[in-house]
Formats: structure tokens, sequence, C-alpha cells
């Protein structure tokens, strides 16, 4: 979707310490094998502190580093893969509660890791037809440290970490511009992350800890196979980052990082390196591999190294993507300032 009318105001992050991976496949938390297969160096650990808050204290250094008015915001977006709270609750309205505290609505986005892909596509459309001066608020944030997770073990090519991050989106100014967003379906391999586990009732009534590698396990046994199943998404991924750079109208070429997922070396290399014929240090492979996958903040995490550690100039473009097992995301950014907090 090409975007004509969506930048970024401000931007903000919550980065719990890092627990090092080293150290846990020594002390038997993390599979030794795993740990060298996959040279990931850490994950951020919260403790006790609650995804909401984390998109709390995310959003407001977001709105301080954009010197904006919270009750601008017209709209709030909450994106979230795993508990947030008490059952039967909803995150949305004590972020917008903590943070806006006027009649805009608050709406929770369930789209995995791409979760704030989605947002920006609702956030344009929401921009597009609102009055001047209305920004958008979009957070997401995971405390993955719940016992119905093993964060070392549970994801195969991952270790999960804790974080928040959040974006003000303003139709009129801000340090980048979003050229163009949007996202493709792969039905085929929805049951991927399902396996064979039914779908009532839920199984974390049950206490059941989730295991990706069993489910997935499932799905090569009952489906099709991984290798398939891999080329099914290796085909549409790269389909909808040609469609992403046509639609903002720039080339591979021109794109100065390629920011992903934080995910194992052999994944990065496999999803993007070798399909776009790109080396890993133009990817955001190296900070990520020492914080964790956090859910949907790993972009947002990223981009904000990017600013503050000044790998980023005036007139730099970023391809933002992002890949849940049946829905692929991408999105195309353009700096066009370097804001005074990324230096401070």
């Amino acid at each position: 979707m090409k975007i004509t009318n969506v930048h970024l105001s401000g931007l903000g992050v919550f980065q719990p310490p890092v627990t090092d991976a080293g150290q846990a496949a020594r002390r038997g938390d993390y599979s030794p094998a795993a740990y060298l297969e996959n040279r990931l160096t850490g994950a951020c650990v919260a403790g006790d502190v609650s995804p909401p808050e984390m998109a709390v204290h995310a959003a407001r250094q977001a709105l301080t580093r954009a010197a904006a008015d919270p009750t601008g915001i017209g709209l709030v977006l909450h994106a979230s893969i795993h508990h947030q709270g008490p059952e039967m609750w909803l995150p949305g309205p004590y972020i917008q509660r903590e943070i806006v505290a006027t009649a805009a609505p608050a709406f929770e986005v369930r789209l995995g890791c791409n979760g704030v892909f989605a947002a920006l596509e609702i956030a344009a459309g929401h921009l597009a037809g609102a009055v001047a001066g209305t920004t958008v608020l979009v957070t997401t944030a995971e405390n993955l440290g719940s016992p119905l997770i093993d964060r070392w073990n549970s994801a195969p090519g991952f270790i999960l970490g804790d974080a928040g991050s959040a974006l003000l989106l303003d139709r009129d100014h801000g340090f980048a511009r979003l050229r163009a967003v949007g996202s493709v379906a792969v039905p085929e391999v929805e049951p991927l992350y399902r396996g064979g586990e039914p779908l009532y009732p839920p199984a974390a009534g049950q206490g059941r800890v989730i295991d990706m590698r069993e489910r997935a396990e499932y799905f090569r046994d009952n489906v099709m196979s991984l290798t398939d199943a891999a080329e099914l998404r290796n085909r549409a991924r790269l389909d909808l980052i040609e469609r992403t750079l046509d639609e903002a109208d720039r080339k591979l070429a021109d794109m100065t990082r390629v920011i992903c997922g934080n995910a194992a070396a052999y994944m990065v290399q496999h999803d993007l390196v070798e399909p776009l014929g790109i080396t890993m240090e133009r990817t955001t492979w190296q900070f990520g591999r020492g914080v964790g996958h956090t859910g949907a903040s790993d972009q947002l995490l990223s981009l904000n190294h990017l600013l503050v550690t000044g790998q980023l100039a005036v007139g730099d473009h970023l391809l933002l993507y992002g890949g849940a097992p049946a829905t692929l995301s991408c999105a195309v950014l353009e700096i066009l300032d370097v804001p005074e907090w990324a230096g401070a």
C-alpha cells in the first residue's frame, strides 16, 4: 500500500537488562547445541514488569521525544502476541488512560510479531480521514517470562526477549516518512504454529507449556514438509518485498539497511540475505541477536538502535520486514531528519 500522509514523529522503547545466552547454556537453561547453531547472545528479561507498563514507558518516551501533546492522539493501537494481564481484560484502554485520558478509542491488534505492521496500515487509514493535528499512538510490549513459555527453548531459531516500544504517527510532520506498507497471507502454513492442538479448550487454561518444536513436527508429519512450507513463504516474501518497494518508488539498492526480526543467523541468512543478495551486515541481525525476539517490538528496537548509535542520515531509506508463520509484512521508511534525541 503506497502511503503519502504518515510520518513518524515519536519513537520510544523500554528495553530491560540482557541475560547472557552463553551463561544460560552453561547452567543448562538453554540447549548448548542451539546456542552454537543460532549464534544468539542474549535476551532482555523484564522480571515482574508487565507488558502494558512497558508500553506506557515507551509511549511516554515517544511523546517526550516528539514534544507532543497527548490530547492530540485520536487513536491508540496496541499490538501483542501473549498474555498482557488478567483474563477478559484489555490492555489498550489501560494504555489509553495512562497516556491519553480523552475519549480516543483504543484497539488491540493481534497479528503475532507483525502487529506493528498491521497497526501502521490501520493508522494510515485513520489519519487519511482525520482532522488536522490528529496523531495515532502505536504501542507493543511483551513479558515472555510466563510459566507457559520456555524463553530459551520453546521456539526453534529464537530466544524470547521482553521489551516495549511505541510510535507516534502524524499526518504532517516527523523525523521519518512511511512510504509504503503491506502484508500478504500464506494460508497453507497456518497450521504450522497450531500443530495438533485443539482450538478448545484453550491450552493456556490447561497450564500446558508452549512448544513450537512439537507443533512444527506435527505440521511436518500431517500437513506438508517444512521445505515445502519454506518455499511457499519464500515466494510470498520476495513478491511482497518487490511490491512494497515498487509502491515506495524505490529499489532494493536504495535501502540503506534492512531491519529484520530477531532470529537465528541461519534464519536471517535463508529468509533475507541469500534471496535478496545482500550481506548480513546490511541487516540489523548483529543488534537483534543480543536482545532476543521480543514479539512485535523487534523492528522498532532496531530502528531506535540505528538512530541513537548514529547509523542513519537524512535521505536514508529502510526496508522493514516481519514474518509471522501465515502472514508476512513489509514497510519502507525514509529518514527526513535525524532528531536531536538521537544524539542525546
